[in-house]
């Protein structure tokens, strides 16, 4: 009960502040307010093997150590799912990364079918800092990922059903092998082998 009255004093006191700056402001903190008193877990995000949350994803990563040290980056796949929005014929989720390091302009995204299942298609993650067709591009740590669901049955009059943004917290699974160098009796040299 006191935990519940502390929630709510400081609800009170954002609310408070809120109403002396700007509408736009007022209602964020507000969302934000609300999320702290309802200490709710995120309703939408990216479901993968791994992680028990859906603002968090791990990538496979190979790491050398030895005298050939190095990191090999592998992709990983996973789902988009929002438990407010049910999947439906006709739906697509369009998610773009706006992550610093990577394009404000033309930001890596992807575009999946939402029509099927309790989630969208197979969606694959890697790192990277360029746009690419195949997966979406993240980064290390924490990535902003916008989401649009559209309905696409009348495709002259595409309508955004949802749209928002959350944190996607990019993690790794690191698999360690040491890799030193090895000799060519071709060149008569020590090389670092790629495996």
């Amino acid at each position: 009960m006191i935990n519940l009255k502390s929630r709510l004093k400081i609800l009170f006191k954002i609310l408070i502040c809120a109403t002396f700056s700007s509408i736009q402001t007022s209602s964020i903190i507000e969302s934000k307010a609300e999320m702290i008193a309802n200490n709710s877990p995120a309703m939408f995000g990216i479901e993968s093997v791994g992680s028990d949350s859906l603002t968090t994803l791990y990538l496979n990563r190979t790491v050398y150590v030895g005298e050939c040290p190095g990191i090999r980056n592998k992709s990983t796949t996973g789902y988009f799912v929002d438990y407010e929005t049910d999947v439906r014929e006709d739906l697509v989720v369009v998610l773009r990364n706006f992550t610093r390091g990577l394009s404000p302009n033309n930001p890596p995204s992807v575009e999946k079918d939402y029509d099927s299942g309790r989630a969208s298609d197979k969606i694959k993650f890697k790192i990277s800092s360029k746009r690419n067709k195949v997966y979406l591009s993240m980064q290390p740590g924490k990535n902003i990922i916008k989401y649009q669901i559209i309905d696409e049955s009348d495709r002259k009059n595409k309508k955004v059903i949802k749209d928002g943004s959350f944190f996607l917290d990019v993690k790794f699974n690191d698999t360690v092998y040491r890799r030193d160098k090895e000799w060519s009796s071709e060149s008569n040299s020590y090389y670092c082998p790629f495996w």
